[in-house]
């Protein structure tokens, strides 16, 4: 199947389906692939089924079919996930941008709503994720971002560029980079999964996303507990914190927050599963 021989893009879709499907893998993912690769959307691939797919096109199609097949995430092979609505460069060194994520952004957009300009910190911003939808969607905020990757924050720097989001990006662990700054929002996606979950994950997420992406100590709560301590001397008197949290966490991390800003109103609220995801301080 690695010779295109004349076939159509849509023949080299139903081969690509066929190929996963007989390796009992999802095959949704043929159309993706062959869409990401293309820069298509679903309108360009239907006025374009019967066109003949070039043989270096459908070389590059079945590599990555296979690159999917052993197991390697789809946004790596491609290089992209869209997070908001907007296509952001994913690599190795940055998380894939999740869902659930979205959901964070939207609490504080709803949060931010009717006021004026706001400063806004993403800490641990990976691929600029949470920092460029709030910069694209209230373009008047001052947007700073902090990682403690240096590659991540070149992977997060080129997505802000490619889509005209000034943002502040700056290098060093959680709020080190802005000691001496308050903030009207804060929100955070920090690595919050413990060693002990480690049975019960993808092996693909295992394999090839950052572990210091992903995990914590203290049974994922450490990032949390360091900055509990710091946050109250960095968010403003009226101002809001969003913390994406792990869906056992919320119990522990409810008391120590309430503690952290004794007050504000800390409140756990949980995602479209149904399962606990968002601690929110106004």
């Amino acid at each position: 199947m690695d010779q295109s021989n004349e076939l159509s893009y849509q023949q080299a879709l139903q081969n690509g389906v066929l190929f996963l499907e007989q390796h009992e893998k999802s095959p949704l993912a043929a159309e993706r692939l062959l869409l990401d690769r293309l820069g298509w959307t679903k309108t360009d691939l239907l006025m374009r089924f019967v066109d003949l797919i070039t043989d270096q096109e459908y070389k590059q199609y079945f590599s990555d079919i296979k690159e999917y097949v052993s197991g390697k995430p789809i946004q790596y092979i491609v290089g992209v996930e869209w997070f908001y609505g907007y296509p952001l460069k994913v690599t190795e060194a940055t998380l894939i941008p999740r869902p659930e994520t979205e959901e964070l952004v939207q609490r504080a957009l709803k949060c931010l709503e009717g006021k004026g300009p706001q400063k806004v910190l993403d800490i641990g911003t990976g691929s600029g994720a949470i920092a460029i939808a709030m910069k694209k969607q209230r373009p008047q905020d001052e947007v700073t971002a902090t990682d403690l990757s240096q590659e991540a924050l070149v992977v997060a720097e080129e997505n802000a560029d490619q889509l005209d989001a000034q943002i502040r990006f700056l290098q060093g662990d959680l709020l080190e980079p802005v000691q001496l700054e308050t903030f009207d929002c804060i929100l955070s996606n920090p690595p919050y999964i413990s060693e002990d979950e480690i049975s019960l994950m993808d092996s693909s997420v295992l394999e090839y996303e950052p572990h210091s992406a992903l995990f914590a100590d203290h049974d994922g709560l450490d990032l949390y507990k360091k900055m509990a301590f710091t946050l109250p001397f960095h968010l403003k008197t009226d101002g809001c914190l969003f913390m994406e949290i792990g869906f056992n966490q919320g119990e522990k991390l409810l008391e120590l927050y309430k503690k952290a800003f004794p007050d504000k109103t800390v409140t756990i609220e949980k995602d479209l599963s149904g399962l606990d995801r968002m601690l929110i301080v106004k």
